[in-house]
């Protein structure tokens, strides 16, 4: 009798040993599956998310033109530790930074990107004073900043930028993202070459294709900029300048 419990008892737990590894392959199969169907959906969501963003740059482009021409300059970046979206400007009409938050309740747009972070903006100072306003003159030559492509070359010699507003793109590297308290606020700066160019405080940025995340050079923001010769134009038509 229990000779035959004995063997009763090892059958049972070699199907119990032999239920646990098939569901042990039946989940592996499952997880297989669940990548090759979510793969695609993860690129089908950043693509729609970088067609967002662009749109949204569009709304900030013309808000800034729409701006310059109301003002005649250009609005100053909001730098403070929490942005509320209204632009620092200090008394003498200069602004307390040339870069920052894009000034989101200034312009009247959107705040953020598609992946809820607040736009970053940079200002050429001679475009951005509200007390020596920029002329006819200064269409060519009176900004600095300027735009490098993947090659490092730049990309916009016959027209410097006035204004660059740019998106941190999916990882968010250097950007600022909507916590309303400083620093939980910030985002940890990028570890690759091309994304520290647009986050090192200089004149220089790059804009280039994307690359994956975690690759060598890891790149996926966004940039747009106004050309100075588009802002001169657009406020001759308005009646603005000369």
């Amino acid at each position: 009798m229990m000779k035959n419990l004995t063997n009763m008892s090892c059958k049972f737990s070699a199907k119990k040993g032999f239920t646990l590894v098939e569901m042990a392959i039946v989940l592996v199969i499952i997880g297989l599956f669940l990548t090759l169907f979510l793969s695609p959906l993860s690129a089908q969501k950043d693509m729609l998310n970088r067609d967002k963003t662009k749109v949204l740059f569009t709304q900030a482009k013309e808000a800034l033109l729409g701006y310059a021409v109301v003002n005649r300059h250009l609005p100053c970046p909001d730098t403070k530790s929490v942005p509320n979206g209204a632009e620092t400007r200090k008394s003498d009409g200069t602004c307390d930074k040339a870069s920052g938050v894009l000034p989101w309740n200034t312009l009247g747009i959107e705040p953020v990107d598609a992946w809820e972070r607040y736009f970053f903006y940079r200002v050429d100072t001679t475009f951005s004073n509200s007390t020596v306003l920029f002329t006819l003159t200064d269409a060519n030559s009176a900004s600095g900043l300027e735009i490098n492509d993947e090659n490092g070359a730049v990309t916009n010699t016959e027209s410097r930028p006035v204004a660059i507003v740019l998106s941190f793109g999916k990882n968010g590297f250097g950007g600022k993202n909507t916590n309303q308290s400083y620093p939980a606020n910030q985002i940890s700066a990028p570890s690759s070459v091309d994304e520290l160019e647009n986050v090192d405080g200089n004149v220089t940025f790059k804009n280039r294709a994307p690359s994956a995340q975690g690759s060598a050079n890891e790149f996926d923001d966004m940039l747009v900029w106004i050309s100075p010769k588009v802002l001169i134009n657009r406020m001759i038509v308005a009646e603005r300048l000369p």
